[in-house]
């Protein structure tokens, strides 16, 4: 029997991410209904990755029963799967597939990467790849280009894309990598004549003499074209980028809602609005504001984990796309996020779910809310990920129990000069660092909703905020309100001021609302100068400046400094405690309407570890929600204890005595 469309929540939707592999063209419904089965729910949205943007390219030039190129059939054209070897779909086959998802109740989207294998049209327009820093073409497309003719492709592709969305009946585009954001960092490519004639007519710049005229086939003046704009005018890169993907952006919705279809949108990559806007080009805000009715957010913490990709920016990856989560969310208030949860993939080699189950519970109670499904999965597997998508939905917090992180849209823009000049740790770095730490910092308001906020605040960064609004968020004596940032006339009298002690002219704390001692962390370090890293050049890590994965420079911050923010921001937010076998564990708290307590205890460890917890009152039950441990830990008054998987979460329902 075919599921029904439940939801386990009002405000959840279950898309899916999907490649024609996961289809059968030889059942009489290309197997749309044995999908379904296995899957156990009906998907709000299926997005069906085509792959190659020949498939929209070449619309309407094609017999609607000749066979597409492989790598239209499944993603990069890899051979099969567990279910089956790759098949020939044809167009009057993909209008099918289409057609029969929506008659369950699922909207069917398109989307596409600006990868190839096949070269059917994209072959004759070698103009449109990716041009490097030092020459090279990349095997990708760069979509703000001009055809050789003197078109833009973007008008090009938009006229195609309607066609497609008409012809074969998709309820919208899914803009994926290539498309939503340049695959390669802006420092690293486009930089040919095309883009860096857009670039000068855009803002009125002039070349060098020695550097005017076309560089295209010139590699050494070609690179120092680059180094100019990177030396001099980084910037104004950076701004052109972002109204030229914005515009770009404008365009697919103009188009897409023409035709009465929906724009979804990938974030860049798993980056925060700052990195995306500095490595990428790609303002959030303003491409949402352009027409995106959702945002993709990539954020397949476990995957990168897999991949080695962890050891670039602290413990793990889970932080710093939590982090990113926070504060995409700010920067969006009002569109709606999907949140990409990486499951399986097949061509990139990954899977969670039979590699390291723990990492995979653990993201989903993290990050839920969009699954990137891959294939190849039986119907006890789709079971288990319900089982995790439900639980991480199904409590509905009436308060969290910790610290919330500001947001201000005049600090965010101001934060991009400030980064680049100075290089110190922007809002994303110093959150997840933290977070690594075990700072209850799991919520986040925009600045003018701050007053709603209930429990204590904390800036990040908050020598970029104006002065009116550090005034304004201070000027509350009832709660607590922490600053860190880099030295400043701190507005009013803070009831303590601390510095990172490790770090000449290094960044800074200061409290309003509280008394707090002055952490223990923090006393006899010898201080050693800030030696900025080198910035000669690209600003991003030699030899590994084009992966999304890599780390940027920034200047030093202390581990003792991070700690003492810690030690502060807990002491202020009053959470539970923890008391034994604690390392590498922490713990986000809520309460639900009733005073229920959940608790989501995560571990950072590769080992098992049995935390004691102090929830500070005493308990009268404990209910295990997660699989394991399959019994409770000891509890005593109100501390209780429970065994936590390596890199993984368990979930524990408190009910305090009266």
């Amino acid at each position: 029997m075919t599921p029904t469309a439940v939801q386990a929540t009002a405000d959840c939707e279950r898309w899916i991410w999907i490649e024609l592999l996961g289809f059968d063209i030889t059942a009489p419904d290309l197997g749309v209904e044995a999908v379904l089965e296995r899957l156990g729910f009906i998907p709000d949205a299926a997005s069906l990755l085509l792959f190659n943007a020949d498939v929209i390219h070449t619309h309407g030039q094609r017999h609607p029963d000749r066979p597409y190129p492989d790598d239209i059939c499944s993603y990069a054209g890899h051979p099969g799967n567990e279910e089956r070897r790759l098949q020939p779909w044809t167009p009057r086959l993909l209008r099918q597939l289409v057609v029969t998802l929506q008659a369950h109740g699922t909207r069917v989207f398109i989307s596409v990467f600006d990868l190839f294998r096949s070269q059917e049209w994209i072959g004759h327009h070698p103009e449109l790849l990716q041009r490097r820093r030092h020459g090279q073409r990349a095997a990708s497309l760069c979509p703000w280009k001009h055809l050789a003719d003197g078109r833009l492709y973007e008008d090009v592709f938009c006229r195609q894309l309607e066609a497609v969305l008409v012809d074969i009946g998709f309820d919208g585009f899914h803009c994926a990598d290539g498309f939503a954001h340049q695959r390669l960092p802006i420092a690293e490519g486009d930089l040919s004549d095309d883009m860096v004639g857009q670039f000068l007519a855009a803002t009125g710049l002039a070349l060098p003499t020695a550097l005017e005229g076309p560089c295209d086939d010139d590699p050494d003046r070609l690179a120092a074209r680059a180094d100019w704009i990177e030396s001099t005018h980084r910037l104004a890169w950076i701004t052109f980028y972002a109204e030229r993907i914005t515009r770009f952006m404008g365009k697919l919705a103009a188009t897409v809602h023409g035709a009465g279809r929906l724009l979804v949108a990938n974030t860049a990559w798993t980056k925060d609005p700052l990195e995306a806007l500095y490595r990428y080009g790609v303002d959030y805000r303003a491409n949402a504001d352009a027409g995106i009715d959702a945002m993709v957010v990539e954020a397949a913490a476990g995957a990168a984990e897999l991949d080695g990709y962890e050891r670039v920016s602290g413990r793990r990856a889970l932080h710093p796309m939590a982090a990113a989560l926070l504060l995409n969310r700010a920067c969006m208030p009002t569109t709606p996020l999907l949140y990409l949860n990486g499951i399986k993939d097949t061509t990139e080699e990954w899977c969670l779910l039979r590699h390291t189950p723990p990492l995979l519970e653990a993201d989903i109670l993290a990050l839920s809310h969009l699954f990137q499904i891959g294939d190849g999965l039986s119907s006890d597997e789709w079971r288990r990920l319900r089982q995790h998508w439900d639980l991480a939905n199904e409590f509905q917090p009436e308060r969290l129990l910790g610290a919330t992180v500001v947001w201000s849209d005049a600090a965010h823009a101001a934060q991009l000069q400030d980064c680049v000049a100075t290089r110190r740790w922007p809002m994303h770095r110093l959150l997840h660092h933290l977070m690594e730490r075990g700072a209850p910092l799991h919520s986040i308001v925009r600045l003018e909703d701050a007053e709603a906020v209930r429990g204590p605040l904390v800036v990040l960064q908050s020598h970029v905020f104006p002065a009116d609004e550090l005034q304004r968020l201070v000027a509350d004596t009832t709660r607590t309100v922490i600053l860190i940032g880099a030295p400043q006339a701190w507005p009013g009298k803070p009831d303590l001021l601390f510095f990172d002690p490790a770090v000449l002219d290094g960044l800074a704390g200061a409290v309003y609302g509280m008394a707090v001692p002055r952490p223990a962390c923090l006393a006899d370090i010898e201080t050693e100068p800030d030696l900025p890293p080198d910035l000669k050049g690209v600003q991003e890590p030699a030899g590994g400046h084009a992966m999304f994965y890599y780390d940027l420079p920034w200047r030093r911050v202390s581990n003792a400094f991070l700690q003492a923010c810690n030690e502060v921001i807990q002491a202020a937010a009053g959470v539970p405690r923890l008391s034994a076998d604690a390392e590498g564990i922490r713990v986000q708290a809520m309460a639900d309407a009733g005073g229920r307590l959940r608790l989501l205890i995560g571990s950072d460890a590769h080992d098992y570890r049995r935390p004691a917890i102090d929830v500070g009152r005493p308990i009268r039950a404990m209910t295990i929600r997660t699989a394991f441990p399959a019994t409770p830990g000891a509890v005593a008054g109100a501390v209780f204890s429970v065994r936590v998987p390596g890199r993984g979460m368990v979930v524990v329902d408190i009910d305090l005595e009266a």
